[in-house]
């Protein structure tokens, strides 16, 4: 069951570490636009200058290619979940975008409550800014392709695992700060 639920994590795993490569050599900075394009409500960015298409688009499309690529391995590995055995375009299109949807209501939250753009704020939000966009995924999973919510709790241990993870390389990287 561990190699399944990591199997679910690849898809945002894989697509974010190309996104942390993107940013740190500089690939599609013409995509580098917040989604929001600057617009506010009052005196308040939608989302910020984090939120942009070039994160949007290595989420979305290379979380649907791994999920491609999943469904092609599915067959035959046992350690891959068996809900790639849907349909890869609907499946990865579906989760991706819950996962980048996931990220943007937290970000619109939190402008709305006063806090910056990369930053975290207290320990609750903390805590759903480490888990949003697995909290919208695994939505997608429970609710459309009926995914056991044992193997997407195990699933959401190891995304808090591979987020902190991948903070810990950004922050590296100097492509986050504290």
């Amino acid at each position: 069951m561990l190699g399944q639920a990591f199997s679910i994590t690849l898809p945002i795993l894989i697509s974010g570490l190309f996104f942390i490569a993107s940013m740190k050599y500089g690939w599609f900075t013409s995509l580098h636009k917040p989604i929001d394009f600057g617009q506010r409500i009052g005196k308040t960015e939608i989302f910020g200058p984090n939120k942009n298409w070039r994160g949007a688009l290595f989420y979305i499309l290379g979380g649907t290619l791994i999920t491609y690529l999943l469904h092609l391995l599915q067959p035959s590995q046992n350690w891959v979940a068996p809900v790639f055995s849907n349909e890869p375009l609907l499946l990865g299109l579906s989760s991706c975008s819950a996962y980048v949807l996931g990220e943007l209501i937290n970000s619109f939250v939190k402008r709305r409550i006063g806090i910056t753009p990369g930053s975290q704020g207290k320990l609750l939000q903390k805590f759903i800014d480490n888990t949003d966009g697995a909290l919208a995924t695994g939505f997608v999973y429970l609710f459309a392709f009926n995914v056991s919510l044992d193997l997407l709790l195990a699933a959401f241990v190891i995304s808090l695992v591979v987020h902190a993870s991948t903070d810990v390389l950004m922050r590296r990287l100097k492509l986050k700060s504290k």
